[in-house]
């Protein structure tokens, strides 16, 4: 997004305050500066400034005194409280989460998509004393970062996550090495497959995701389990692929009743 944008005004004001709280949102624990917010959105600064005022004063968005970080606000927070029974994928899936840390030790993710990003909104760890905490709940990644995104991808119409890849493709290299064409591969492989498998999340550590899908068959979301990589060989990752595709099939069949 731009400041020439030429889309009507009522329409570009909202886009534009859309765009910061997604800024805001991707460092949901640190707090962005002004510079990360004017360089996600494509704002000039005081466009941005102007925006983030408003927010504030909304309850939308808050500033840090000390660190002069922003930070999402406490509304956001209210509207997400008001939307969860729409989107109760972290309740039903907990039962699952549960089961798969106790029973294979390793680390457990719920995700969710917004947009182009994935959003993690739950996480257990299981028993083994090396842990493998690759995202925090709340924070937002682009879709793909992530084994849960690469099945969340997977498990779209192939234009709709092509278009997808294309347009996080430029975001990938703040996340690591990966490239848009590997992406791409990943995606492939777990379309095939029927679930995700990443090698290279973070340094050391391996992960395999499947799709949880509603009622319609539209995506609701993701399960993945995180492990130092020697703890993932072939023959384990098919072992946990069976325990995961049974328990999320209890997840779909909870979303089918509610």
């Amino acid at each position: 997004m731009t400041d020439d944008d030429t889309r009507p005004t009522g329409t570009q004001s909202i886009g534009r305050a859309a765009a910061v709280l997604r800024a805001l949102a991707l460092r949901s624990q640190s707090g962005a500066r002004m510079a990360d917010i004017a360089r996600e959105t494509g704002l000039e600064r005081p466009t941005a400034h102007r925006i983030l005022q408003g927010l504030i004063a909304e309850g939308m968005a808050s500033q840090n005194e000390a660190t002069r970080r922003y930070h999402l606000g406490s509304f956001i927070y209210e509207l997400g409280l008001l939307a969860e029974p729409r989107f109760h994928l972290r309740e039903m899936a907990r039962p699952a989460i549960d089961l798969l840390a106790d029973q294979t030790g390793d680390t457990v993710f719920a995700a969710v998509r917004g947009g182009n990003d994935a959003l993690c909104v739950e996480r257990k760890a299981g028993n083994f004393p090396i842990k493998a905490f690759t995202v925090e709940v709340g924070s937002r990644l682009p879709l793909g970062i992530g084994c849960g995104g690469v099945a969340m991808l997977a498990a779209l119409p192939e234009e709709e996550a092509e278009s997808i890849l294309a347009y996080n493709a430029p975001r990938l290299s703040a996340h690591g090495d990966m490239t848009a064409g590997e992406l791409a591969e990943l995606v492939a492989a777990a379309r095939t497959r029927g679930y995700a498998v990443n090698p290279r999340r973070a340094p050391g550590i391996a992960a395999i995701g499947m799709a949880v899908r509603r009622a319609d068959g539209s995506l609701a979301g993701s399960i993945s389990i995180a492990a130092i990589e020697s703890r993932l060989p072939p023959d384990r990752i098919e072992k946990i692929a069976r325990l995961l595709r049974t328990e999320i099939r209890k997840v779909e069949k909870m979303l089918r009743s509610s």
